[in-house]
């Protein structure tokens, strides 16, 4: 028993060891009417926000350079809630003003004697949060598809935009954002390269959480970036409420080495942030995770937009299409498809009957495949 107990906990192999580098948490939160309805008996949507600000909490405890941002998926669109680039972080109100505040009817989210940090996060995240909800209760319904593709485009953008800014533990994340705006204006963001030598670089990963349980997501979009991810190394955590499985999430999840969870009963969400996705990437090859061995790898269609098990594809651009398009063109490059694969790929098959010994026939199609024919009846003599 001790030899395997030694070999099980004492022979890691692993090429990245544990470190204690800054850590960004990039959370998304889809914001779909459906599925937030379909799981109203067991949780809403205000106590998964209060665990997520917990969550997020936990994260900024464990280091004091590790940063956060709250990405809001809807139907309207993606945006942030934190950092919010139209506002700064001396904007949110001190302690001294929840006093002011209260007496002049104006309610407050987040207690006044919280850890500033903590009361700068949570007060950002909920004050957005309600604006987007009278947004989105203001908006028309018509056109609820999801944008949860572009809420990750959104993601990993500003993850590279963090990756590449070179800056020091006192700098805001707000200015990852701003810094755009800022090299346009001929202003200098960056400072000398000599005073941040030995700085170690941040590490970065993103939770989605979504309820969302129609495949209406922008499958092209989301495999891009998938592969974005991929590149920057980015792990890509799912946590899927309802009652369906998400195939481009598990998708998602398996090419960037992130951890998918189906959770079916959400009661105690907190527990499952707190367990499975609060490992941070560097140390997960230490600690046995979740693990999805079901990954569902279907395509979907770039005409319909369905997922697809057979169909064809684009020898130029590789796209996947369940149907040929009426204008014999690839619907992504444009490229004109040979008459003669078409008309191959068109033609009914031939049905050909061969006469057997025993006065039976079979039937053989033009792809080789054989099938018994009814045998055709033996006349009887006079």
């Amino acid at each position: 028993m001790d030899e395997i107990a030694d070999n099980t906990f004492t022979e890691i192999h692993t090429a990245e060891l544990p470190n204690d580098d800054p850590s960004l948490l990039t959370l998304i939160l889809e914001l779909s009417p459906g599925g937030w309805f379909n799981i109203k008996d067991e949780t809403t949507i205000l106590d998964v926000v209060k665990s997520l600000l917990v969550f997020l909490n936990g994260h900024l405890s464990l280091n004091n350079a590790n940063q956060v941002a709250f990405i809001i998926s809807s139907p309207t669109g993606a945006k942030f809630l934190y950092p919010n680039p139209q506002k700064e972080m001396d904007e949110l109100r001190r302690p001294e003003e929840y006093e002011d505040s209260n007496e002049m009817g104006i309610p407050s989210l987040v207690s006044k004697g919280m850890y500033r940090q903590f009361r700068i996060v949570d007060e950002g995240v909920l004050e957005e949060f309600n604006k987007s909800i009278n947004e989105l209760v203001d908006a028309d319904n018509t056109n609820i598809t999801s944008k949860l593709a572009g809420a990750v485009s959104l993601a990993l953008t500003y993850t590279n935009r963090m990756l590449n800014l070179d800056q020091s533990i006192s700098t805001t994340t707000a200015s990852a954002i701003s810094s755009a705006t800022k090299e346009s204006t001929g202003v200098n963001t960056n400072t000398s390269s000599s005073s941040y030598q030995g700085l170690t670089r941040i590490k970065s990963r993103v939770l989605i959480v979504t309820p969302n349980d129609n495949e209406d997501i922008k499958y092209i979009s989301l495999m891009n970036g998938i592969f974005a991810a991929q590149k920057m190394k980015v792990p890509i955590d799912v946590a899927k409420l309802g009652k369906k499985d998400s195939s481009y999430l598990q998708q998602a999840a398996d090419a960037t080495n992130g951890i998918y969870l189906h959770i079916e009963k959400p009661v105690g969400f907190i527990q499952f942030l707190s367990t499975a996705y609060f490992i941070e990437p560097s140390i997960r090859s230490l600690i046995i995770l979740p693990t999805n061995s079901n990954v569902n790898y279907r395509a979907s269609c770039f005409i319909t937009g369905k997922s697809v098990e057979i169909g064809y594809v684009c020898s130029v651009c590789l796209c996947i299409i369940s149907e040929i398009p009426e204008s014999m063109k690839c619907p992504t490059c444009n490229s004109q498809f040979d008459d003669k694969i078409i008309a191959k790929l068109k033609r009914k098959p031939v049905v050909k009957k061969r006469k057997l010994e025993n006065g039976g026939a079979e039937v053989s199609s033009d792809n080789g495949t054989l099938a018994p024919a009814t045998p055709e009846p033996t006349p009887v003599p006079e």
